[in-house]
């Protein structure tokens, strides 16, 4: 800039508000008033407050009963109610019989083979009890005879 235009500067273009020097005291003075109020928030505790908030809270609430979620009658009624389906599957009453008329020949005769000893057979009778008057011809042929000259696929298919 020139100096000539320097010196032709009439305002610096600073403005103030209108009253404004005329009202600066009060302005400060309610400012200064407020920071006094808004130090103080305007609540208080009352004495021994937080000594005794623990004690007045106990004292309004109920003591409620606690039931256990686990507790001894309710795991014996799981268990005897698990217990009575393992039985009732198991033990179906509605199952059908096994008879001699429903077993397969060769279940029987592989049962025998495999499951039946003679000395089993044999505990079961007593020699004393035994006599050859107990062995009777049968139609005619010595029961000896008879079990000699049949064989046993024939015998399990009668």
């Amino acid at each position: 800039m020139k100096k000539e235009n320097l010196n032709n500067i009439k305002q610096s273009g600073f403005k103030t508000p209108n009253n404004y020097f005329n009202t600066i005291e009060d302005q400060i003075m309610s400012q200064i008033s407020l920071e006094e109020i808004g130090k103080d928030s305007g609540f208080k505790t009352p004495d021994n407050y937080f000594d005794t908030i623990e004690d007045n809270i106990l004292s309004k609430t109920k003591e409620t009963k606690i039931i256990k979620l686990f507790n001894k009658k309710t795991i014996i009624t799981v268990a005897s109610i698990a217990a009575m389906f393992v039985l009732f599957f198991n033990l179906n009453p509605f199952k059908t019989q096994v008879t001699f008329d429903n077993l397969d020949t060769n279940t029987v005769e592989t049962y025998i083979l495999n499951e039946v000893e003679l000395n089993d057979i044999s505990n079961l009778i007593e020699t004393d009890q035994l006599s050859q008057t107990d062995f009777i011809d049968y139609n005619g042929i010595s029961i000896d005879n008879y079990l000699d000259d049949i064989d046993l696929e024939d015998f399990l298919d009668e």
